[in-house]
């Protein structure tokens, strides 16, 4: 993939020190806590560095990029030094929530809190579909807040190529985000706690939707249902039981759906029964 455009932003506390934003093309890494291979990794850097020097001392430091990781030796010896990077840029950075679309083109989130950040590989128009209680209200790369019942898709969005772009979800008991393309119909897996799950298949499209959902269960036998006349932007649920002991299934939705299908495979830790 091409170079993450990232978006304006400064970095967080790293292990081996802070990062300061002197100007805008301009970082002083300020080393408190020297690691014991004399080598510093600052996560998250889009902007590509022009040199990087020892502060006080102007020295050139040996230095290379991992992805968009700015790696960095230090001296060997002598106090912890000040190292000074100029970018070619102004300062860019690939936040560290930053998901990335999976081969079907869909984000699967569990957020931490109200704001994601999402790489596309390609540009799209997306939707939104947000697992939570009651309506919520989103915001996708800084276009207009559209607010609508959590029970339905919500969009569309322009989701342009290779750039982070952040995504703000405001609801109620927010459980899981999806993210599709328009145009796709999405199954996903949901536990439901005591070992059930439920299968849901979502609309992403613009027309009504029919076809059939596959779910194969551990000891290899295959649930499977048929929906007709899925408006776009609606959902349907069926529930699932899981019999038998405790353990660590991955389960997968296979969708036939007449038209682009995508699923969206989901670990689940099912609890002990009886």
């Amino acid at each position: 993939m091409a170079l993450i455009q990232g978006i304006p932003g400064e970095f967080g506390p790293q292990p081996w020190g802070e990062a300061i934003l002197r100007t805008g093309e301009l970082l002083l890494l300020r080393i408190t806590r020297r690691p014991a291979d004399h080598s510093i990794r600052l996560p998250g850097l889009a902007t590509a560095p022009l040199h990087v020097v020892e502060h006080h001392t102007d020295r050139a430091l040996t230095w290379r990029l991992d992805g968009d990781d700015l790696l960095v030796r230090l001296p060997d010896s002598g106090d912890a030094p000040v190292v000074r990077v100029a970018l070619q840029g102004k300062l860019r950075i690939v936040p560290p929530d930053t998901v990335t679309a999976n081969a079907d083109g869909v984000w699967d989130l569990t957020p931490t809190g109200t704001t994601s950040h999402l790489v596309a590989r390609r540009a799209a128009d997306v939707a939104v579909r947000v697992f939570a209680d009651g309506r919520a209200r989103v915001v996708l790369a800084n276009q207009p807040a559209v607010a609508a019942d959590a029970s339905r898709t919500i969009g569309p969005f322009p989701m342009p190529a290779g750039l982070v772009v952040p995504l703000r979800v405001e609801a109620a008991g927010v459980r899981r985000i999806l993210v599709a393309p328009i145009g796709t119909v999405l199954a996903s897996i949901h536990p439901t706690g005591e070992g059930g799950l439920s299968v849901v298949v979502t609309n992403f499209g613009r027309t009504t939707a029919q076809g059939d959902a596959g779910l194969k269960l551990p000891d290899g036998s295959r649930l499977c249902w048929s929906f007709e006349s899925l408006d776009p932007g609606a959902s349907i649920t069926w529930p699932v039981s899981i019999p038998g002991p405790a353990k660590r299934y991955e389960l997968r939705v296979r969708l036939d759906a007449g038209r682009r299908s995508a699923s969206s495979p989901y670990r689940v830790d099912l609890p002990l029964t009886g």
